[in-house]
């Protein structure tokens, strides 16, 4: 490796390195602070890191991205010094490491593509953009380019990190080593994935989803629990945000929790197409799951609806309509009315409410005369209902 691609892979590698870290912090405040300030990169509802920390798409293994973006550059770090390091006494086993440059390019590359694959989801599936793991993934990009040899195809590179693999592992002492790091490293995953111990959000969702209940008995249209409640909660939603999955099973268990506390929750799409508050084209299709959702609410399903758009996540109408199908609606009738201008201004007033209200980012809470942004922690929102006045059920003896 010469003088100049080290210097620069390097740099580079330090760069991601910190923005890794940086994106760690991200991660940490979204999932586990619940009084956490936004984070640098928290621009807007398109361009939100933490909305996509929150997502079960910013973990892999129950391990968070930005942890595996920080074993990858010390990686590449370790890899630019290996041919220095491997002379230090003690430290001869590195020799193994023939071709170092060769190693970062391949999984460099290979980097950078699922990168691409995690841009996508990010832009068509969860609607918001990270910007520092976007430059991480033209850091990585970079990387590749300049540790490839010249002259060398890329498949011939992929052939030389295999080929040095599997010549290492000739070696029985080489092979075990391998067996116990490898062991070990699975180990951990298997824990991290089981105990969702990095991953509090889907740990909760698990933990949340056990409190729904027959709607039936404790729902009318829109609002969830008893007609005559101390405490209401109204809650602002828009059915592709991130948060707004999670804060809807906070309060499923909020009125399985509390005998006198009614939910009512609103919809506030952050799309354009209806919501002309909005500066930019926003989370696309919203408008047209929050009209569903409130066509539903005719058929007295507007939580089974909102269940659907929740957790199946259907991207546009046909989706919307092929899972409906599955429950007991009105076909003909549901998608009439989500089309209609009745529902379409039913939509309109509930926007120009929260509007009034100074309401501009879901999911929004308003327990009482207190309004809480954005989603914390389980045990914080369930205080400040008892704040409010929220009496516990008594547990049967």
């Amino acid at each position: 490796m010469t003088k100049t691609k080290r210097i620069l892979i390097v740099l580079l590698a330090l760069i991601g390195l910190a923005l890794s870290i940086e994106l760690c912090v991200v991660y940490y405040n979204a999932n586990f602070a619940v009084d956490a300030a936004p984070s640098i990169c928290a621009i807007n509802d398109m361009m939100d890191c933490d909305s996509v920390a929150k997502t079960s798409y910013s973990q892999f293994l129950g391990v968070p991205l930005s942890l595996w973006g920080v074993i990858l550059y010390i990686f590449f770090l370790f890899m630019s010094f290996v041919d220095k390091i491997k002379n230090i006494r003690f430290l001869g086993f590195l020799e193994v490491f023939k071709n170092p440059a060769s190693y970062i390019f391949c999984i460099a590359l290979f980097s950078f593509i699922m990168s691409m694959i995690l841009g996508g989801i990010s832009v068509f599936k969860i609607n918001s953009i990270c910007i520092f793991c976007f430059m991480t993934y033209f850091i990585d990009l970079l990387i590749a380019i300049i540790s490839k040899t010249k002259g060398i195809s890329i498949l011939k590179e992929v052939k030389i990190s295999i080929n040095d693999f599997i010549e290492a592992i000739k070696v029985k002492k080489y092979a075990i080593s391998f067996v116990i790091v490898m062991s070990i490293f699975a180990g951990i995953l298997l824990f991290t994935y089981q105990t969702n111990i990095l991953s509090p959000q889907t740990a909760e969702q698990i933990e949340m989803k056990k409190y729904f209940k027959n709607y039936d008995s404790i729902t009318d249209g829109n609002t969830m629990g008893p007609k005559e409640a101390d405490v209401i909660i109204h809650e602002y939603i828009d059915y592709n945000c991130g948060g707004c999955f999670l804060a809807n099973l906070y309060l499923h268990r909020i009125v399985m929790e509390f005998e006198n506390v009614k939910v009512i929750q609103h919809n506030v799409p952050l799309e354009r197409a209806c919501n002309h508050n909005m500066q930019h084209e926003g989370h696309k299709n919203s408008c047209i799951k929050s009209k569903y959702a409130l066509a539903a609410a005719k058929q007295n399903m507007y939580w089974q609806m909102s269940d659907i758009l929740f957790e199946q996540s259907p991207e546009n109408e046909k989706e919307i309509i092929e899972k409906a199908r599955l429950l007991d609606f009105d076909i003909k009738k549901l998608k009439e009315d989500a089309n209609s201008e009745k529902i379409a201004e039913e939509l309109q007033e509930s926007i120009r409410e929260a509007d009034s209200k100074g309401i501009t980012g879901t999911p929004t809470f308003l327990i009482g005369m207190r309004k809480i942004m954005g989603i914390g922690s389980y045990p914080a929102l369930k205080q400040a209902v008892i704040e409010q006045g929220g009496r516990e059920k008594q547990s049967e003896q």
